[in-house]
C-alpha cells in the first residue's frame, strides 16, 4: 500500500511539474498531461496487484527506530490496523460513489424530462428549466442541455455556446471527466488526486474556449457571453460552459492575443501515453524497502507460539513466512516451548504457514510487516484426520456398465500425534445380487472415532454409489474398533475417512 501511494503521488507531482514547465503551451496539451496522470493512477493499483514485484532495498543512514508491538492472534485477537484502514477507505469511497450516482441519476431525470430544442449536427439539443446554464450530459451519446430561457438568446450567443459545447463532445470530455470522478472516489483521501481532477476540468474548459475562438469568434464578444451565462453549478457528472470557478483566469486567457490556442494533435496524445507508460513501468514492478545501515534489527519481525487444540505448546513445528510472489521466504522451527521468531523480514505483506506432524496445515494471510516493528502471530493447530482402506474381492466377471467408482480421495494422515489404530476389523460382505450382475463400486465413508475407539456419525460421502454397497460397507464398519487418538496422553475424538472397494476377480 505504501508503494502504491508513493507511485500515485509521484505521478501527480510529475504531472504538476510538467504543466508548470509547459505553461506557455496550449490548454489542450496540459489537458493531455492531466488525463494521462489520472488514467495512470487508476491503472497503477491493478498493475501492482497482477505484475510480479521486485524488491529494491537501498541502505539508509542509521536512525533509532522504536519497536511497535502489534498483536495478530488467530482467535480472540483485536482487528488489525490494516483491516480498519481498508474499511475506512471503503466507507469513504462508497460515500463519494453514492454522491456521484445521485448526481448522475438527477441529471438523467433532467435529460429525460427536457424538451427537444433542435440539433447541432448529430447532437440533440434539449431545453430544461432545471439547468441554470448550458452543459453537456451523457458519456457515449452526449446531448447539449440549455436553460429554458436560451430561446431568447441572440444568434451570436447561441453560436458561441454551441461552439464551446460541441468542442467538449469532439474531445470526449464527458468520458474523461467521468474517469476523473472515479479516481477521486478511489483515492478520496489523496489531496493531489482532487487537485488533478480540478486542473483537468479547468484545462478542459480553456481548451474548449480556444476551440471556439479558432472558429473565428471575436474574443471580446465571446468573453462577454461567458460572463453573461456564468452560474454557480453544483458538482455533477456534466460539463457546464461557465462557472464562477477560475472564471477570471478564463476571461484573461480569452482576451490575451498571445495565448497558444493550438489543439492537441494525435502525436501529443501518443507522446503523453508513451511517457506515462515509461513512468509506470518501474512503479508497477518495483517495491522500495529502506534498510538502515549499522542497525542489526533493520526490517520487521514476527514472533509467536504454536499450540494445539488443548492449548499445549507444540515443539519442532515448521514455520514458513513468505511474500505472495515468493520473493522473500524464511523458515524456522518452534522451540521446545513452542515459541518461534522470524527476524529481519523486509517490510511487506506475508503469509504465515505452520506445519507439524499429525496436525492440519495452519495458514494466516495478509500479515503486514513494517520496518522496526514486531508482529505477533500465534498459531492454534487442529488435528489432521485418519483414514482406512479395505478391498472386498468376490468371484465373477466385472460388468463396466453396472460399476460405479467416483468420489473424493481419502485424506492422508500426519504422524506427530499418536494416531488411532484399527484393532478390530469386520470385513464387508459382497452383496450376492450385485455380484451376480457383475457390478463393482467404491464406498467413501466418514466417521468420528470416539474417545472409546467406536465409529460414530457414520455417513456415505459419494451419493452415486449403489445403496447395497453402501449398506454392506456401513454394516461392517459399525463393528470396527480402534485404539483412540491421544493428544498429550489424553484420548480425543478424531474424524476418519474409510474407503471400501468392492471388486470382482475371475
Amino acid at each position: 500500500m505504501a508503494s502504491l501511494l508513493a507511485g500515485i503521488t509521484l505521478l501527480f507531482t510529475l504531472a504538476w511539474i510538467a504543466t508548470l514547465a509547459l505553461r506557455n503551451a496550449s490548454a489542450g496539451v496540459r489537458h493531455v498531461i492531466w488525463t494521462c496522470a489520472i488514467a495512470g493512477a487508476l491503472l497503477l493499483g491493478p498493475l501492482r496487484w497482477r505484475v510480479p514485484q521486485s524488491v529494491v532495498s537501498p541502505v539508509l543512514p542509521f536512525a533509532a527506530t522504536p519497536v511497535l508491538q502489534v498483536e495478530a492472534q488467530t482467535t480472540g485477537a483485536p482487528i488489525p490496523l490494516a483491516i480498519v484502514a481498508v474499511w475506512i477507505w471503503a466507507f469513504g469511497a462508497a460515500l463519494v460513489m453514492i454522491r456521484l450516482a445521485i448526481s448522475g441519476a438527477r441529471l438523467g431525470r433532467i435529460v429525460r424530462n427536457a424538451a427537444r430544442s433542435g440539433h447541432a449536427g448529430p447532437v440533440p439539443i434539449l431545453a430544461s428549466q432545471r439547468v441554470p446554464g448550458p452543459l453537456i450530459a451523457g458519456l457515449f451519446q452526449p446531448v447539449i442541455l440549455l436553460p429554458e430561457h436560451a430561446s431568447r438568446w441572440n444568434a451570436s450567443r447561441r453560436r458561441a455556446v454551441l461552439a464551446h459545447e460541441l468542442a467538449h463532445i469532439r474531445r470526449r470530455d464527458p468520458l474523461v471527466l467521468f474517469i476523473a470522478h472515479l479516481a477521486t472516489a478511489l483515492y478520496w483521501f489523496h489531496p493531489l488526486c482532487w487537485l488533478a481532477a480540478a486542473r483537468l476540468r479547468a484545462e478542459s474548459e480553456r481548451a474548449c474556449d480556444d476551440a471556439a475562438l479558432r472558429l473565428g469568434l471575436l474574443p471580446s464578444g465571446y468573453a462577454t457571453h461567458l460572463l453573461g451565462i456564468a452560474r454557480a453549478f453544483n458538482p455533477q457528472p456534466a460539463i457546464p460552459m461557465a462557472t464562477t470557478s477560475h472564471l477570471e483566469l478564463r476571461v484573461k486567457s480569452i482576451l490575451d492575443p498571445f495565448v497558444n490556442r493550438h489543439f492537441a494533435a494525435r502525436g501529443t496524445w501518443l507522446a503523453g501515453l508513451l511517457v506515462t507508460a515509461a513512468i509506470m513501468a518501474p512503479l508497477s514492478t518495483l517495491t522500495l524497502h529502506a534498510q538502515q545501515a549499522g542497525f542489526a534489527g533493520a526490517g520487521g519481525a514476527i514472533d509467536g507460539a504454536v499450540v494445539d487444540a488443548s492449548g499445549a505448546r507444540v515443539p519442532r513445528a515448521e514455520i514458513i513466512a513468505s511474500t505472495p510472489d515468493g520473493g522473500n521466504r524464511q523458515t524456522v522451527l518452534s522451540g521446545e516451548d513452542g515459541a518461534f521468531t522470524l527476524r529481519n523480514l523486509p517490510a511487506g505483506r506475508y503469509m504465515l504457514e505452520v506445519r507439524a506432524r499429525g496436525f492440519a496445515v495452519f495458514q494466516l494471510q495478509n500479515l503486514e510487516v513494517t520496518d522496526g516493528a514486531t508482529l505477533r502471530a500465534d498459531a492454534r493447530l487442529r488435528l489432521g484426520g485418519i483414514s482406512e482402506k479395505i478391498q472386498v474381492v468376490a468371484k465373477g466377471a466385472p460388468n463396466p456398465a453396472a460399476s460405479a467408482d467416483a468420489g473424493p480421495k481419502p485424506i492422508r494422515v500426519g504422524g506427530n500425534v499418536q494416531a488411532a489404530n484399527l484393532i478390530q476389523q469386520v470385513r464387508p460382505v459382497y452383496p450376492p445380487d450385485l455380484q451376480a450382475q457383475g457390478a463393482e463400486g467404491t464406498v467413501f465413508l466418514q466417521a468420528v472415532i470416539s474417545k472409546e475407539g467406536i465409529p460414530l456419525s457414520l455417513s456415505v460421502h459419494n451419493a452415486d454409489v449403489n445403496p447395497e454397497f453402501a449398506n454392506a460397507a456401513m454394516d461392517a464398519v459399525k463393528q470396527w474398533r480402534y485404539r483412540p487418538t491421544l493428544l498429550n496422553g489424553q484420548p480425543i475424538d478424531v474424524i476418519t475417512t474409510i474407503t471400501v472397494e468392492f471388486r470382482l476377480q475371475q
